[in-house]
């Protein structure tokens, strides 16, 4: 895959949550005779009277050596789930201490919904960390930060469980596999100069419990574990390694095929996705005239490609929204502000092809939140649901200002059905479609109108034919500026109750304000 250029830089701008300040690069995942590039966005993001900031590298948090191993929090109240692993705790948060509580109902106005605020209680290392995918199970949203996974309730947002792992979390999938187990990656240890994202981990969501465990290994040239990237389809675990793929059962750990880097052909391993379906994604010819990117479809129990599509010569693949419907993004090579949405069939055909540089509304891919080696699952700003894609924009005279408008594209055709906002006058609140899951999902979308230093945010959805939106959730006045302070990183919406998370959160410093360590906002009738 041909390198983009020199990442554009982003002008300071106030109000807008989806550019993000620089922050130290990740390792590059690597393709042999391909230069791979790590696009960081850089920016400042001021919001009325607060500042700040939102990050995106999707790394193990930036640990640095020094050996300390954080203790875990668990709520009082919360069951402590299977003992004897050694990994559970109930030991308070950073240097010996709870995080401290805020109550952010306290004030609330008519009508407006309770909401449940976490601080961060773990002890960060100097460049702080990411926080990972959010997944849902039976009544939990779990999500991993540095090394511990907390598992919060749905039905009013308290912690439930939370397991320390030996090292950082270097990767996660975006979904959960069969019956709750999960699969994350993580580090060989905290030492910078040697550390390898090589250790995966199987849990299960809804206890806690920690299963099968599995130490991946480097044979030769192109299975390096400087980066990972996992992905779950069904009973199946799909680890893509450099350019060699492994797949594994998730129930068990057994290895169910291995596909080594290609020895005919141009084409190298590029990414993995999962969900309903199992993707491969290779860059073919990188660097050549007839430079372009295959997905396959494969066949998560015996690893044999059941489809092939190939893209226009000239293009790659840069995310996947969607993998049932098939809906991808691609970028042209040479123009790297060019690039299109495809909608495939469940035979790999192509059905439509729709350009989103260009038209009466802007948008930015990921809703310009940029990339910094995440895997081709993670773009924020885009939903799929039912035969309809729903992507955050605007105007191209306020696009600085962040995404005021939902589009809705018939994936069929590939032309925009319509187009709303929230609120009135010349900008608009800034909105993102959130993934929904669970049971009782609707026709039309989900989106979270973000929260302003002088207004709450709310939780609001549109109908598959658009119009006014139906109000889900007026989020508590007392959460506005903790809840501005996430810059909605990541979003998730199950059982009726919306989820909220920075991206990133820095170290515990006193020069830090608290509103920098609000870790997740959840609000819920």
């Amino acid at each position: 895959m041909t390198g983009p250029p020199p990442p554009r830089a982003h002008e300071p701008v106030p109000g807008n949550p989806y550019v993000r300040p620089p922050v130290p690069p990740a390792p590059a995942r690597s393709a042999t005779g391909a230069v791979v590039w790590i696009l960081v966005a850089a920016v400042l993001a001021a919001v009325g009277a607060g500042v700040g900031a939102y990050a995106v590298l999707k790394e193990d948090g930036g640990a640095r050596s020094g050996g300390f191993r954080e203790p875990v929090t668990r709520e009082p109240g919360a069951p402590a789930g299977p003992s004897g692993s050694g990994e559970r705790t109930d030991r308070p948060g950073a240097d010996g201490r709870a995080p401290r509580h805020v109550d952010v109902n306290a004030g609330r106005e008519s009508g407006e919904a309770r909401g449940r605020l976490h601080l961060n209680g773990t002890r960060l290392p100097g460049r702080g960390a990411i926080l990972h995918d959010l997944w849902a199970v039976d009544g939990l949203v779990v999500q991993a930060l540095y090394d511990t996974v907390t598992a919060y309730r749905v039905r009013d947002g308290g912690q439930a469980w939370s397991l320390r792992l030996p090292a950082p979390v270097c990767d996660t999938p975006v979904n959960a596999g069969r019956g709750g187990k999960v699969v994350v990656a993580y580090t060989n240890g905290n030492a910078t100069n040697s550390r390898k994202c090589d250790r995966l981990q199987q849990i299960d969501l809804r206890t806690g419990a920690k299963g099968w465990r599995h130490r991946l290994t480097e044979r030769g040239v192109g299975d390096s574990t400087l980066t990972v990237h996992l992905a779950i389809s069904g009973d199946t675990l799909a680890v893509h390694q450099d350019n060699v793929a492994h797949a594994f059962r998730l129930s068990d750990g057994k290895r169910i095929f291995t596909e080594e880097r290609r020895r005919t052909g141009s084409c190298l391993l590029e990414d993995v996705a999962g969900g309903e379906r199992l993707l491969f994604v290779d860059t073919c010819a990188p660097g050549a005239p007839k430079a372009h990117d295959e997905v396959r479809r494969i066949d998560p129990r015996t690893g044999k490609a059941a489809w092939r599509y190939r893209t226009k010569v000239g293009w790659n693949v840069a995310k996947v929204y969607s993998v049932d419907p098939l809906v991808l993004t691609v970028r042209n090579n040479e123009e790297y502000d060019q690039w299109a949405v495809v909608a495939l069939d469940g035979e790999g055909k192509q059905r439509s092809w729709t350009r989103l540089d260009r038209g009466p509304h802007t948008f930015e891919m990921c809703a310009g939140a940029g990339d910094a080696g995440e895997g081709v699952q993670n773009c924020p700003g885009g939903v799929v649901n039912g035969d309809t894609l729903y992507l955050a924009g605007g105007p191209e005279e306020r696009a600085a200002l962040g995404p005021d408008k939902v589009v809705a594209f018939d994936l069929a055709t590939g032309r925009a059905k319509w187009a709303a906002a929230v609120g009135k006058g010349k900008q608009g609140r800034q909105l993102m479609p959130v993934r929904e899951v669970g049971p009782g999902k609707r026709a039309g979308v989900v989106v979270y109108v973000r929260a302003q230093t002088d207004r709450p945010g709310r939780t609001v959805r549109f109908g598959a034919a658009g119009g006014r939106p139906e109000v889900l959730l007026k989020h508590p006045t007392p959460a506005r500026e903790w809840e501005t302070f996430m810059f909605a990183g990541e979003t998730l919406y199950s059982g009726g109750r919306l989820f909220v998370t920075p991206t990133r959160l820095e170290p515990d410093s006193p020069r830090r304000d608290d509103k920098d360590q609000g870790r997740m906002l959840s609000v819920g009738r």
